[in-house]
């Protein structure tokens, strides 16, 4: 086989190739106790991993399997390590975690994964956090 039969497999092979999925990022409106919002929302589907910025700069990071704290260390909202999860449902992505010792959900929110990717979609962050910390 000569190099132009090579080079034009080659090029056919990259354009059938997946490509992978950049994280996308959105202003989101927030539901749930508290005035954290609005919030930006760094989601990225490839790798289950969605990255919340309160409108105060806190940051909350949720990845699907990690152990771990979600945010950082401080007397008001320092949970120590727990297990996250990022689960893909159809119409919505549900984040949260869960505590070590008895596996009980400390946390969970959801979004519609829509919003990231049509721009003219409202994103809204559903928390249901009273549940778990009243």
């Amino acid at each position: 086989m000569n190099s132009v039969a090579h080079a034009v497999l080659g090029f056919v092979a990259l354009l059938a190739a997946p490509v992978a999925a950049e994280p996308l990022t959105r202003s989101c409106d927030y539901k749930g106790d508290g005035k954290f919002g609005p919030l930006t929302i760094d989601f990225d589907e490839a790798a289950r991993s969605v990255r919340v910025t309160t409108q105060d700069g806190r940051i909350y990071r949720y990845q699907d399997g990690v152990t771990g704290r979600i945010g950082p260390a401080s007397e008001a909202d320092d949970f120590g390590p727990v297990a996250q999860f990022v689960t893909l449902r159809p119409g919505r992505v549900e984040v949260g975690f869960r505590w070590l010792d008895d596996g009980s959900t400390g946390h969970l929110a959801y979004f519609d994964p829509v919003a990231f990717k049509n721009p003219g979609k409202r994103c809204v962050w559903r928390s249901l956090w009273a549940f778990a910390t009243g």
